[in-house]
């Protein structure tokens, strides 16, 4: 038994040698190849909070906003969209009677903004950037905030110009970004009414 034993362990040591024509362990450390993002076309869905500015109030009452945009990169820093904006004015009065005790036209309406757009992108950290944003198009206030011939009309429509910071980052997740934006509006709906907004909203986006 005590001679099995032994070859047993001299053999276990020799298997146990180095082979000299194995090949060496690697040196390096080895590691993944990070994909950069995504840049094409996309679509975007965000869900904020909306308010109007300008009427009896400093800000109406903070309502959801929600907004779909489509958009294309134009690079890395550069982009274009068109989008549909929801969102709504609560209590805040934009036409008064002239004893000032009542409002005229409606002190509550949704605002739909339809609207295109541009936005540029500055890099401030790996897979992040900080963007401005230029928009314009059309809004529908529903009802009018104001009376036209003596009544409140159902709709009210007018241009509108825009701006605001966006800031974007690019998952690891592949296809999707997300993101903030801060957008402040101005609708001219009437010869002498105009209505300023401000949107708050994260985002979601799908690149494709």
């Amino acid at each position: 038994m005590r001679a099995f034993l032994i070859a047993f362990l001299v053999t276990a040591a020799a298997a146990a040698q180095t082979d000299p024509a194995a090949r060496p362990r690697d040196s390096l450390v080895v590691s993944g190849v990070e994909d950069a993002p995504r840049r094409g076309t996309y679509v975007e869905a965000s869900l904020g909070v909306f308010t109007a500015m300008g009427g009896t109030r400093p800000f109406s009452s903070g309502q959801p906003y929600l907004g779909l945009t489509i958009g294309r990169d134009l690079g890395k820093r550069v982009s274009v969209f068109a989008s549909l904006g929801l969102g709504a004015a609560s209590a805040s009065c934009y036409q008064v009677s002239a004893g000032g005790d009542s409002c005229l036209g409606a002190d509550s309406f949704s605002a739909t903004f339809l609207e295109v757009g541009l936005s540029y992108g500055f890099p401030v950290a790996a897979r992040t950037l900080v963007g401005l944003k230029l928009l314009g198009g059309f809004t529908d206030l529903s009802p009018g905030p104001v009376q036209r011939n003596g009544t409140v009309p159902d709709h009210m429509l007018g241009p509108h110009a825009g701006a605001g910071l966006s800031l974007d980052y690019d998952t690891q997740l592949d296809h999707f970004a997300v993101g903030l934006d801060a957008l402040v509006r101005e609708t001219f709906a009437g010869s002498s009414l105009k209505v300023p907004s401000l949107a708050v909203m994260p985002r979601i986006r799908y690149v494709f």
